[in-house]
C-alpha cells in the first residue's frame, strides 16, 4: 500500500519537525537526505542497501555544505555589546528635564516624547535642557547643558 518513497518522505519530514525540539540545525539535514532518498526511489527502482547509502551521503553532504549557509538564517547574528549598558546612539543627544533630579534622587527627562528615568551628579530642574551622557537599562545618566 505505502510504498518506500512515502516512508522515506515521512522520515524527512520528521527529522524536519524534530529540530524544532532539538536544537542545533543537525536533525533537518538528515531530513533532506530522506526528502532527496525519497525523491530518488520514487524516480528509479532502488533497493534497501543502495537507499541507506544514498540516505547517508545526502545527509552528509547536505549537513557540511549547507549547514554554514542556512545557521545565519536560523539562528541571527550575535552581538558583543551589552545592551544593559550604555547604548551609544542616545549619546550627545538633547533632553528636557521633566522633573527634577538631584544627586541622591532620579528625576525624569523627555527626550523625543518619551519620558526617561534620570540620574545626575549635579542638580537640575523642571525645563532645563541636558545632554545625554550615558545609559545603564532604563535610566539615563545626563550632565546640565
Amino acid at each position: 500500500m505505502f510504498t518506500p518513497a512515502f516512508w522515506w518522505a515521512m522520515v524527512g519530514l520528521g527529522l524536519m519537525l524534530c529540530e524544532f525540539i532539538v536544537p542545533g540545525l543537525i536533525l533537518f539535514f538528515f531530513g533532506i537526505g530522506a526528502l532527496i532518498t525519497a525523491l530518488l526511489v520514487w524516480l528509479l527502482p532502488i533497493g534497501l542497501p543502495a537507499q541507506l547509502i544514498i540516505f547517508t551521503v545526502a545527509s552528509l553532504v547536505s549537513l557540511f555544505g549547507l549547514r554554514r549557509l542556512i545557521k545565519p538564517v536560523f539562528t541571527g547574528k550575535a552581538s558583543d555589546i551589552n545592551s544593559d549598558t550604555f547604548n551609544e546612539g542616545m549619546a550627545g543627544q538633547q533632553a528636557k528635564v521633566s522633573e527634577v533630579i538631584k544627586p541622591d534622587a532620579a528625576g525624569k527627562v523627555m527626550l523625543n516624547g518619551t519620558a526617561w528615568k534620570a540620574e545626575s551628579d549635579e542638580t537640575l530642574n523642571v525645563g532645563e535642557t541636558v545632554v545625554i551622557t550615558g545609559q545603564k537599562s532604563l535610566t539615563l545618566w545626563v550632565k546640565g547643558k
